[in-house]
């Protein structure tokens, strides 16, 4: 069950990634959806008991939650819907496969804005979706976790 779970996610996840490819935005709905298969992952992760408690669910929203954070004193920089996608796996994840998945996401996203100031076709106030590199991101935690 846990497996499917973890692919309906990725799913999801891949959508909201093209979602923001293109529009910039991400529906309530996907992030609705995101965050109940988010919750149903934690239950199956804290019933099989495999040192995955609710208080690492907890962690994995917190990490969520403070990228709102950030989105509000940034004035948007970083988007608001980033942050409710991140708290809605991080459901899921837990507090360090989450921030693994986080971590991930912003070093691709460094190199991809190294590249793009490199290459000359953006500055530094050019706007970049976040949610397919946390959809890479996602993916690299599935697979380090087996």
């Amino acid at each position: 069950m846990y497996i499917i779970i973890a692919v309906v996610i990725g799913v999801l996840l891949f959508v909201a990634g093209v979602m923001d490819l293109k529009s910039k935005t991400i529906s309530r709905g996907l992030i609705l959806a995101l965050a109940v298969a988010g919750l149903v992952g934690a239950l199956i992760n804290v019933f099989m008991n495999k040192g995955f408690g609710i208080w690492e669910a907890v962690g994995g929203v917190l990490i969520g939650l403070c990228a709102i954070g950030l989105s509000m004193i940034s004035r948007e920089q970083i988007g608001r819907g980033d942050g409710l996608v991140i708290a809605a796996i991080g459901l899921m994840l837990g507090f360090r496969r989450c921030l693994f998945a986080v971590c991930m996401a912003s070093i691709i996203m460094t190199l991809v804005s190294v590249i793009i100031l490199i290459l000359r076709t953006g500055n530094r106030n050019t706007r970049l979706p976040f949610i397919p590199a946390l959809f890479a991101g996602y993916v690299m935690c599935m697979t380090a976790a087996g």
